[in-house]
């Protein structure tokens, strides 16, 4: 199953932090320090997960309550961060 990281694009991350909190289990999300964004764990596609949140998906006109946010697929990983973040990509990305 593919791991995802989403990025918020605006200065307020809260729409995006409730939207992820409220649509995927605990176990399907990492929150990144500092506001930053999130690990995914999610079975479908980029665009998929983007209306599965709700950053995407609303009838033409409709404003997005999310707000804007970057979603790209990780296939590699390198960098300095927590040792339970990498625990957590690690075994989510062997699945």
């Amino acid at each position: 199953m593919p791991v995802y990281i989403a990025i918020p694009l605006i200065a307020d991350s809260n729409p995006l932090k409730t939207a992820i909190e409220s649509t995927l289990p605990s176990e399907s999300r990492y929150e990144l320090q500092a506001d930053s964004g999130w690990l995914i764990h999610f079975s479908g596609t980029t665009i998929e997960l983007t209306n599965h949140i709700g950053i995407t998906g609303q009838e033409p006109g409709e404003a997005s309550k999310v707000g804007s946010a970057l979603v790209v697929p990780i296939t590699t990983y390198y960098g300095r961060g927590p040792s339970d973040m990498w625990e957590w990509l690690k075994t989510r990305m062997e699945i």
